[in-house]
C-alpha cells in the first residue's frame, strides 16, 4: 500500500439492543448504541408491526384514487 494516503482505522464498540457488545473497525473513532438491529427489526424477525391497519390503508387508497381513470 502507498504510505500516507489511507485513513487510520479504529476499533469501535457497538452496543446492540439486547445489551451485548461487538467490536467493529472504522475510520471514524466513535462508539455506537443501536436502537434497531437484527434482533428486533421486522426484516429479520418476520413480524409486522402494522398488520392491524391493513384494511384501513387499502380503503383509504381506494377512496383517494376513486375518480382516477387510466
Amino acid at each position: 500500500m502507498k504510505q500516507g494516503i489511507h485513513p487510520e482505522y479504529y476499533a469501535n464498540n457497538v452496543t446492540r439492543t439486547d445489551g451485548s457488545t461487538i467490536q467493529i473497525f472504522s475510520s471514524v473513532k466513535k462508539d455506537m448504541i443501536l436502537s434497531t438491529d437484527n434482533l428486533n427489526h421486522s426484516a429479520w424477525t418476520g413480524q409486522r408491526t402494522n398488520t392491524g391497519d391493513k384494511g384501513a390503508r387499502a380503503a383509504e387508497f381506494r377512496n383517494k384514487f376513486a375518480g382516477f381513470k387510466l
